[in-house]
C-alpha cells in the first residue's frame, strides 16, 4: 500500500517550549526548510503513543493503566523518548512516511502541554512526514481545559476523540467514570471553541441496568451535538477487570444476548439515517471522517507502538512492550527495549488476520487483492463455508461483505472463512 507523499528530511528544532506556540507553523518553519516539490512513493506508518495514568479505573477496562502515579510522569516521558529514539535508530525508515499518529491511553490528556510538545517534536523526528497527518488524542470529559484544547490544537493535532460513554448518571456511575453528564456537553463544546473540526464521541450499550429507551435517547442527543465520528461499543466482560469480578461473583447480571444485538442493530440502522454511515463493526462517520488510524490497523499499515503495553507491527514482526509501568522504564534503562515478546507473522496468520480485519469492515474483503497476496481463490477453498453463509453475506465488485442480516455473527463468519482449506 503506498501513497504520494512530499519527500522532506526532518531538521532540529529550536529550544522554545512554550505550549502555546503553533507548532503547525513551527513545522513549515523548519521541517519543510528543505521541501522539494518532488514526490517520491513512499510507505505510510503509523505511530500509537500509550499514556498509561488514569485518575479513576474504570469498570470494564482491560486496557493497561494505572490510577495515583501522576508523579511518574516525567520519568515516563524520559523513558518514551528514550525509546522513539532508539527505535528511530534501529530501523531503516528512509521508504516510510507517517500516516497518522494516536495518543491513547490510559488517559492522554494528563500530560501537560510542554510535555506532549516535547513528545510531538521526536515523533516526528521518526521519517518523512505525511501531507495531511491525521494527529488523534483520546481525552476524558471534564478532564482537559480549554486552555490545554487550544494548546493541543496547536501542537499540530486534529482529531479529538472524547470517552463520553453514556447520558445517564446512573450508568456513569455504573462504569466508574467520574465525569458528569454535563461534563459531556461542556466539554464538547470547549473542543469546538479550540477549533477542532475533526471530533469523535464513544458510547457504550448493553450496560446493566441500561433499558432500550436509554439507548435510545444517548444517540438521538449525540446525534443532535453532530460530532463528525461515532464509535459505539458494546460492554463486554473482560479478564482481571472490575466487572468480570462482580459478574463471576454473581453481584451483577449482563443483558441478555437478544437484548444486546437488538440494541445493537437499532443503533446502527439510526446513525445511518443519521447520516452516519457504518465503515467498521462498531463505527460510523460522517463522509471523509472515518478513523484513518484505525483503518491503517485493519487494513495492515505497519505501525510502531511506544509506552507500556503497546504494540507494533513492522517488517513482518509483531512485538508488545511490558505491560507494567515501572518494568517498562526499568527495561528502556536497561536494555535499551520496553518489548517483552514477539512473533514472527506467518502466511496463515497473515492470511487469517486479512479474513478477520477486512470483514469487520463495510466495503469488505477485497477477493482479488487477497488472492494476489495470498495465492488463493477463497471463493473455490472456502466453498462450502461461503454456501453456508449464503444468506448473511454478499460478494459483489470482487469484494466479500457481511450483510445486514450477519452483522452479528461477524465473528463466527471469520472464524469459518479463516480455517485452512483441505
Amino acid at each position: 500500500m503506498q501513497r504520494k507523499v512530499n519527500w522532506c528530511t526532518p531538521h532540529a528544532k529550536g529550544n522554545d517550549t512554550n505550549a502555546e506556540n503553533n507548532v503547525s507553523r513551527k513545522l513549515e518553519s523548519n521541517y519543510f526548510s528543505l521541501h522539494s516539490p518532488m514526490t517520491q512513493a513512499l510507505i505510510p506508518l503509523s505511530l500509537y503513543i500509550h499514556v498509561p495514568f488514569c485518575m479513576a479505573k474504570c469498570t470494564y477496562c482491560d486496557f493497561y493503566s494505572i490510577v495515583g502515579r501522576e508523579h511518574s510522569i516525567p520519568a515516563y516521558l524520559k523513558s518514551l523518548l528514550h525509546e522513539i529514539e532508539l527505535k528511530q535508530q534501529e530501523l531503516d525508515l528512509s521508504k516510510y512516511y507517517i500516516d497518522t499518529i494516536f495518543f491513547g491511553g490510559g488517559t492522554p490528556n494528563l500530560l501537560a502541554p510542554h510535555q506532549l510538545e516535547e513528545l510531538m517534536r521526536a515523533l516526528l523526528r521518526i521519517c518523512n512526514l505525511g501531507e495531511e497527518m491525521e494527529i488523534g488524542m483520546e481525552i476524558n470529559p471534564g478532564e482537559a481545559s480549554l486552555e490545554n484544547l487550544k494548546a493541543y490544537k496547536g501542537l499540530g493535532i486534529n482529531r479529538i476523540s472524547i470517552g463520553m460513554q453514556s447520558f445517564q448518571s446512573k450508568l456513569l456511575t455504573f462504569m466508574s467514570r467520574i465525569h458528569t453528564v454535563d461534563k459531556c456537553f461542556s466539554t464538547f463544546d470547549d473542543v469546538r471553541t479550540a477549533g477542532f473540526n475533526n471530533v469523535s464521541a464513544d458510547l457504550i450499550f448493553a450496560v446493566p441496568g441500561q433499558t432500550r429507551e436509554e439507548w435510545v435517547a444517548d444517540l438521538e442527543r449525540l446525534v443532535t451535538m453532530q460530532p463528525e465520528h461515532i464509535s459505539t461499543y458494546s460492554l463486554t466482560v473482560e479478564e482481571g477487570t472490575a466487572l468480570h469480578r462482580w459478574v463471576d461473583a454473581g453481584h451483577v447480571k449482563m443483558l441478555e444476548e437478544t437484548v444486546d444485538t437488538g440494541m445493537y442493530d437499532w443503533g446502527r440502522d439510526f446513525l445511518e439515517k443519521s447520516g452516519y454511515p457504518n465503515y467498521e463493526v462498531s463505527n460510523h462517520a460522517k463522509p471523509g471522517f472515518e478513523c484513518r488510524h484505525n483503518l491503517n490497523y485493519w487494513t495492515g499499515v505497519e505501525y510502531l507502538g511506544f509506552g507500556p503495553a503497546a504494540h507494533s507491527y513492522f517488517g513482518n514482526n509483531r512485538t508488545w512492550n511490558l505491560r507494567n509501568l515501572d518494568t517498562y522504564m526499568e527495561g528502556i534503562k536497561v536494555t535499551g527495549s520496553g518489548a517483552t515478546d514477539s512473533e514472527i507473522i506467518t502466511p496463515s496468520m497473515a492470511r487469517n488476520e486479512m479474513i478477520l480485519t477486512r470483514l469487520r469492515l463495510t466495503r469488505g474483503l477485497n477477493l482479488e487483492e487477497f488472492s494476489k497476496i495470498h495465492n488463493e481463490n477463497l471463493l473455490h477453498t472456502k466453498n462450502n463455508m461461503l454456501k453456508k453463509w449464503a444468506d448473511k453475506i454478499v460478494i459483489s465488485d470482487s469484494h466479500l461483505k457481511i450483510a445486514r442480516t450477519g452483522w452479528a455473527l461477524t465473528d463466527e463468519i471469520s472464524s469459518d472463512l479463516m480455517s485452512l482449506p483441505s
